[in-house]
């Protein structure tokens, strides 16, 4: 375990010094002053809407707004915040993927292909030792992603006096744990293939060409449905959007199917390592 926690450290030191890493994460922070100004503008529009109609009806003799013209004012700032709210979430996610695949596809490959593996190897290190401490080295570096993304869209809410949306609750946990899978499916992967080619397989893996919305071969009744990992239901841009109360059982379950796809992926990698030839 002391073994496994001093490559996981070194793993997370020489990812803080990523460039690309870095770059990514501080994105989520300037996605949250981007996201501030463009909702803040929204906010002014539609209040100068509001004053404007406000206004004419003091002109026309009625000094009050209809119950009517304020409920849809009120939905209208609801729609801009949920759409809001979904985007950044949307963006965040995407991002949180392409640093996910960047870091568990390159994390074995390419110390083969520098060839330090070897050296690390030499010393009182297993090939499960060094896998394993590889990967926890890089779920720490997602978790902090998670954490940043997650108080940025606090500081966004905050910002705005917007109330999130029930769903955010459990959305950047869903998220970490979608990042999760797709990067154990990356780190299997790049142990066959050149890790560019494993982010993009690894990406595309997901069942959902396969539900049963396809047709012919791509339907539900095709055997990779069951084998390949489903992604959609960690996906919850559309609950964000419409305001749905996510099921906190439903989080549960879906953590436990994430940690089973997670070991899976990493029992066959550990083989898959054990077995492979250091060039």
């Amino acid at each position: 375990m002391k073994t496994i926690s001093l490559i996981a450290g070194d793993t997370i030191r020489a990812l803080l010094h990523h460039r690309l890493v870095l770059g990514l994460m501080l994105a989520s922070l300037a996605l949250t002053t981007v996201f501030c100004m463009l909702f803040s503008k929204a906010k002014i529009q539609m209040s100068e809407t509001f004053m404007d109609q406000a206004a004419t009806n003091s002109l026309t003799g009625t000094n009050q707004l209809s119950e009517v013209d304020r409920l849809k004012f009120r939905e209208q700032m609801e729609m801009a915040s949920s759409g809001f709210q979904s985007a950044f979430y949307g963006i965040a996610s995407f991002g949180g993927s392409l640093v996910a695949l960047f870091i568990f596809s390159s994390a074995i490959a390419s110390e083969i292909r520098r060839g330090t593996i070897r050296l690390t190897l030499s010393k009182p290190v297993s090939r499960t030792q060094f896998l394993l401490g590889r990967y926890c080295g890089g779920l720490v570096v997602m978790a902090g992603y998670a954490l940043i993304a997650s108080g940025a869209m606090l500081l966004f809410a905050q910002s705005q006096g917007l109330e999130l949306s029930p769903a955010m609750k459990f959305a950047p946990w869903l998220m970490f744990c979608r990042q999760l899978m797709l990067g154990s499916a990356a780190m299997l992967l790049s142990l066959f293939v050149h890790p560019i080619v494993a982010s993009v397989l690894a990406f595309f893996s997901g069942n959902g060409l396969f539900s049963s919305a396809g047709h012919g071969l791509l339907s539900r009744y095709n055997p990779l449905y069951a084998i390949l990992p489903d992604y959609s239901d960690f996906n919850l841009m559309r609950q964000v959007y419409s305001g749905t109360l996510v099921n906190a059982k439903d989080v549960a379950f879906l953590s436990l199917y994430a940690a089973d796809v997670v070991i899976i992926m990493l029992l066959l990698a550990i083989w898959r390592f054990r077995t492979k030839e250091l060039v």
